[in-house]
């Protein structure tokens, strides 16, 4: 699919941390895996030692287990309907997922309006939010510099330089199979 690498964020879990490790063929793709973790303020894409990550947090906590342990989170698919994130998370969060491949355009063009108005210079993610192998790609974020780990990945989130980018509308349309 032309990917340099891919994140796992599986929901309150990562228990595919376990398979994944066991089935990386060498094909050189950065595979890391991280959490969509669930709160009653909205779901957070996290970064970092998840494999330790108390469960039940609400996203104040969150915040303060993972600026503690040198990790990143990220509201996930912000503006979207049926679970957005609290505006008053939003506003203090730095980096943010502007695009995502599971949301209807209209949430997607919400969050650009929201950040044109309020966004003072946040960080923009794109993730497909794929629950399909058709969906895999569809929705990227592209790096200025390489990423090899997880600790490289905080690095540029935090500092880097990055952007979304749609890349097809579906993939399932390039695959043929629907």
């Amino acid at each position: 699919m032309g990917l340099a690498g891919i994140c796992i964020t599986d929901h309150d879990t990562t228990d595919s941390k376990s398979i994944i490790e066991k089935r990386v063929d060498g094909s050189g793709i950065c595979v890391i895996v991280g959490i969509e973790y669930t709160t009653t303020k909205g779901d957070f894409l996290v970064f970092g030692p998840v494999e330790y990550i108390p469960k039940g947090m609400d996203a104040e906590n969150l915040f303060r287990w993972i600026k503690k342990e040198r990790g990143v989170a990220i509201p996930a698919h912000p503006f979207r309907k049926d679970r957005p994130v609290d505006m008053g998370i939003l506003q203090s969060s730095k980096v943010i997922e502007g695009l995502n491949g599971r949301n209807k355009p209209y949430e997607n063009e919400l969050c650009n309006k929201w950040l044109d108005r309020r966004g003072n210079g946040m960080k923009i993610i794109g993730g497909s939010d794929a629950h399909t192998i058709e969906e895999v790609g569809r929705i990227v974020t592209v790096f200025e510099k390489n990423i090899y780990s997880v600790e490289d990945l905080i690095k540029e989130l935090q500092y880097g330089s990055y952007s979304p980018l749609q890349r097809y509308p579906s993939l399932s349309v390039i695959l043929g199979t629907k």
